[in-house]
Order: structure tokens, then C-alpha cells, then sequence
């Protein structure tokens, strides 16, 4: 059984060896255990970071296209987690995420940790601090919780809460080479070091990261006999466990466990083979994409620098007035 579980236990991993990809600046790496925490932050740019105790950022990944627009311009790692929630808006705005005319822009929180107070306290940490940086600037803004009503029909499938549902799904998305019964088996604190993991030694670009997933699937679907056999293994080893079957049964299902887990090995070789040499083909792009990136950013800050500076130029003018439009404003919501 203990070669079984370790067999298994590759299968379920195979694509976690250290592969350095950009998409999340960080260079932190596990000298000890640590009590993580987790935090997404939406506006229309996404990302994700990873906390440590002391309330640092640890790991940042983007989530989606716009999210890596603007941290490509950003070094998070190091900072506290609320000053890299003001970063992370006050590029957002630069970069022209945020409708400066507009009646509200809100930036979408979520927190989750194994510590529900230190979890309160970085909400109320970041909060205070986006908050802030909208009032110095003038701007219609603030922070609410995420929303996850979209998880529900997820939730109830896997039993699970929605905030829950949400990170599997997160999972899913930087892991396709695991499965929805590999995740759930797992607590918060081996699917929180995932996420740390992937943006630590992964950080796949967004539409690189689609790619790789499609490509994953076409090799899944090549060695569906892989996951067939693992499944079959399982079986065979809760028969061996079946004190009921005479020692002739248990030495048949023996042997045919043993059969299994040779092919397995030989498959799962070759599934490994051909997951490191898709991840080859992704690295030689990552440069590529990165340049691409950061010459987005470049556009935007230019493009809607106008914008910034005659908003700027408005809430010198009027700052007394607008201060207390913006206080009236957010008083609505508490």
C-alpha cells in the first residue's frame, strides 16, 4: 500500500516539479512552515496573493489578462498585504481600469485563512488602506466583498462552502493535469501551498496558461488508460483489504494488482515525458509574451494619462467639495 500511495501520489502531482515561468514576481521560497492566508482582489483586473503570518506577501499571480497588465508593473512581494492592495489599485487606475468620471469603482475582496481573526484583520487592513488612497485621489471608490453566487451550483456539487468552491476552481484552473477528487481531498492549507507553489515555480501568463491547459487535456485524453488503471488500482487495493476472501481470491486479485501497477509505472513515465516537454514548448514563449505585457501597459498609462492628469487638475480645484460628496457617498454602504 505505502508503494501505492507514492505512486499515486506522482500521478497526482506529476506537472509540480520546478519549472520557472514568469507571470508572478516572487522569489520566496518555504525555509519553514508557514500559516498562509489567501487574497484576491478584483476590479476588472484579478490577482491573487498569498500571505504569510506577519501579514507579507509572499507569492502574487495574476488571474486574468488585465490582472498581468498591471502587475507586470509591480514588485508585490515584500510588501504588506494592504500596501500591495493600494499598489495593485493605484496602478489599476494609472493603467485606466478605474472609470475616473464614474459614480462608484469598487475594488472585490476575498480573504480566506485558517485564522478567521488575522483573516478580519487583513480585511479591515486593506480595506482602510484602498479606501484611503481613493480619498486622496478624488475618486468614487471602495472596497466590498467578493461575489460568489456564481459558485453556488459548485458548492452544492462538492459539498463544499463557496469560498471553498471558488479556490478549487482557482486549483483546477493552475493544476489541469489534477483532478476535482485529488482537490477535495486536500485541506486549506495543501491547497493554499498550490497556489503558493504555482506562483512560486509556475506563473504561467494568462492566455499562456489556457493554452497549456487545452494542451493538458489532449494529453490527459492520449493517456486516459493512466487514470483508468489508477482507479482500478484503488479498487483492487480495498479487495486485498477484504478479510472475507479466501487467501486463493486475495492471491488472484494480487497478482492482477501487480500487472496494473507495472503498466501504470511504464504509463505514467511517458505521460511525465511528454508534460515536461509541453512545459518546454511554454517556456520558450514566456519572454516573448512578457515584452507583449508590458507594451500593453505601456499603452494604457499613455493613453489615458490625459485623463488622470485633467481629474487631478479637478480635485485640486475642488477638493473640500468633492471630499465630502466621496464621505456622504461611502456612508451609504456601511
Amino acid at each position: 500500500m505505502k508503494k501505492l500511495c507514492k505512486l499515486l501520489s506522482v500521478l497526482l502531482c506529476v506537472v509540480m516539479a520546478c519549472a520557472c515561468f514568469i507571470g508572478c514576481n516572487t522569489d520566496a521560497t518555504d525555509a519553514k512552515a508557514e500559516e498562509l492566508s489567501y487574497v484576491s482582489m478584483r476590479i476588472n483586473p484579478e490577482i491573487e496573493l498569498v500571505v504569510d503570518e506577519e501579514g507579507i506577501v509572499v507569492a502574487v499571480n495574476a488571474i486574468n489578462e488585465d490582472g498581468e497588465t498591471v502587475i507586470c508593473q509591480l514588485e508585490l512581494v515584500g510588501m504588506t498585504v494592504e500596501e500591495a492592495g493600494e499598489a495593485f489599485t493605484a496602478m489599476a487606475t494609472e493603467l485606466g481600469f478605474i472609470d475616473l468620471n464614474a459614480e462608484q469603482a469598487t475594488v472585490y475582496i476575498l480573504t480566506e485563512g485558517e485564522n478567521d481573526e488575522f483573516v478580519k484583520e487583513i480585511e479591515e487592513k486593506i480595506t482602510e488602506k484602498i479606501n484611503g488612497f481613493f480619498d486622496k485621489k478624488g475618486i468614487f471608490g471602495r472596497v466590498s466583498p467578493e461575489q460568489l453566487e456564481e459558485f453556488q451550483a459548485l458548492a452544492t456539487e462538492w459539498g463544499v462552502s463557496l469560498k471553498d468552491a471558488r479556490m478549487i476552481s482557482r486549483i483546477l484552473e493552475l493544476y489541469p493535469e489534477m483532478t476535482i477528487e485529488e482537490i477535495l481531498e486536500l485541506n486549506f492549507e495543501e491547497r493554499i501551498k498550490l497556489v503558493k507553489e504555482d506562483c512560486v515555480k509556475n506563473g504561467l501568463p494568462h492566455h499562456l496558461r489556457e493554452e497549456y491547459s487545452q494542451a493538458v487535456e489532449e494529453i490527459k485524453q492520449e493517456y486516459s488508460k493512466l487514470f483508468e488503471l489508477a482507479k482500478e488500482i484503488k479498487e483492487l487495493s480495498i479487495q486485498l483489504k477484504n478479510q472475507d476472501l479466501s487467501e486463493q481470491e486475495l492471491a488472484l486479485i494480487q497478482q492482477e494488482y501487480d500487472a496494473k501497477i507495472a503498466e501504470f509505472e511504464t504509463l505514467k513515465q511517458e505521460y511525465e515525458l511528454a508534460i515536461e516537454q509541453l512545459k518546454g514548448e511554454k517556456r520558450q514563449k514566456v519572454e516573448q509574451v512578457k515584452d507583449e505585457i508590458e507594451q500593453i501597459a505601456k499603452n494604457r498609462r499613455d493613453q489615458f494619462a490625459g485623463k488622470l492628469k485633467e481629474h487631478e487638475d479637478k480635485f485640486k480645484q475642488q477638493k473640500e467639495e468633492i471630499e465630502e460628496q466621496i464621505r456622504n457617498w461611502r456612508e451609504k454602504f456601511n
